[in-house]
């Protein structure tokens, strides 16, 4: 007699949820995603690296993603007015994809939601409530009302509750389970523009370092510009007292953003976000799992949090069996998951610092000055090795291998005896 396909209850419709969906039902799991269907107009996460084309290809979105994405090239980032440096994801070539897409989130959403429906996962449009914790079998439970909207299971519980609702971090909530959080508490603002100065080579991103914080510029479909702030928050209220006047403040304050954007057209409402470092004690416990941002997140700086996002499902989706519920092996797997998310997110974290304390920078102006003083082939294949490890640190292949973590770190103390990474924090 066949095995009963296992069930599986998806709290969360966004990116990790649906992803996790598509390839659970694709291997004839019995998937549900439970959803209030309320999306804000604009979601963070435009951007995408090159680690994420693989997992576009994986589940066979591509060519749909090619028909609203642009295509991008790499990242610029700016570090004063005289001093920017490419980051070319060519470095990444016989890696990884050497491109990957900026992407307007509603119509990059909705493809992985049609996905999903696509490969067999049913949605439910429900407001969950989710009961616990309970001392015996499932740790986190859906309620009642819950239970019985989803047709087809007559009431069952599911054999695995995965929590994909993001930053609200349901079970954690439930829970009370603690996070270690990052040194940051900056506030994020965001909006589409019209009528701006586009980035060169087309679709590449720039990153600028200002006199508070960073800043975003991503081309769009349709030669709209995403333009975003990143800053403390104390910082953000000297520029005004709502969003709109603190976004736009910094655009016309900063030499280089106004100068793209002095005849913008805001076409989007500005959309805000706490932007806060976190990452949970747990991804799993008896019963439940979770998935992209609900178990921890980073920073926009770098993209990392789709990419997390797509690659936490990839990775949930194989520790859990497809049919007969969950394995007496399965609590281990999913252990190890939490594992290695904590760890891959902990590295990207790194990274990311290595930015915000400057000490990337002053291994870029640091090895500009060499290259300067030495020039010739051994210089250049150098300085080729280097941008082959950051590339691929920036573009999630090389994140967390321990080679190119350690030259990172090997770089730094070199660059700090040239040039003080002090000049270059951003604030």
């Amino acid at each position: 007699m066949p095995e009963r396909p296992t069930r599986i209850a998806i709290i969360g419709a966004g990116p990790a949820g649906t992803a996790t969906a598509t390839l659970l039902a694709r291997r004839g799991a019995s998937v549900v995603i439970l959803d209030d269907g309320k999306r804000p107009d604009l979601v963070v996460g435009e951007s995408l690296i090159p680690l994420m084309v693989a997992a576009f290809r994986e589940l066979g979105i591509e060519d749909e993603v090619k028909k609203f994405g642009t295509h991008k090239p790499g990242v610029t980032f700016t570090i004063d007015d005289d001093t920017e440096f490419m980051l070319s994801f060519q470095s990444v070539e016989g890696i990884l994809p050497t491109y990957s897409y900026n992407v307007p989130r509603k119509d990059f959403d909705q493809l992985l939601l049609d996905t999903a429906l696509n490969a067999g996962a049913l949605m439910v449009r429900a407001q969950v409530r989710l009961e616990g914790p309970y001392p015996q079998g499932a740790e986190v439970r859906l309620g009642r009302e819950t239970l019985d909207s989803i047709p087809g299971w007559d009431g069952a519980e599911p054999d695995l509750l995965i929590d994909a609702s993001g930053r609200r971090r349901l079970t954690a909530r439930l829970l009370q389970l603690k996070a270690a959080t990052g040194p940051r508490t900056d506030v994020a603002h965001f909006a589409h523009y019209a009528d701006c100065a586009l980035p060169e080579p087309a679709g590449q991103v720039i990153i600028s370092r200002l006199r508070h914080g960073w800043s975003w510029r991503i081309p769009l479909s349709g030669g709209r510009l995403s333009i975003g702030v990143v800053m403390n928050k104390d910082a953000a209220k000297t520029f005004g007292s709502t969003p709109e006047a603190q976004l736009e403040g910094v655009i016309d304050s900063e030499p280089r953003l106004h100068a793209a954007a002095a005849r913008r057209r805001r076409v989007t409402p500005v959309a805000t976000y706490a932007n806060y470092q976190l990452i949970s004690a747990r991804a799993s416990g008896p019963g439940w799992a979770a998935a992209g941002d609900a178990f921890g997140f980073v920073d926009p700086m770098l993209s990392p949090g789709l990419c997390m996002a797509l690659e936490s499902a990839r990775m949930l989706a194989a520790s859990i069996p497809a049919q007969g519920g969950l394995d007496a092996a399965a609590p281990a797997r999913l252990r190890r998951y939490g594992r290695w998310f904590a760890r891959s997110l902990r590295h990207w974290q790194d990274l990311v610092d290595y930015f915000y304390d400057g000490r990337i920078f002053s291994i870029y102006t640091a090895g500009r000055e060499m290259s300067a003083r030495r020039p010739g082939r051994p210089a250049e294949i150098i300085e080729g090795h280097i941008s082959k490890n950051l590339a691929g640190m920036a573009s999630g292949a090389y994140t967390s291998r321990a080679y190119s973590r350690w030259l990172v770190s090997v770089l730094a103390l070199y660059a700090q005896r040239q040039k003080d990474p002090a000049a270059y924090v951003i604030r």
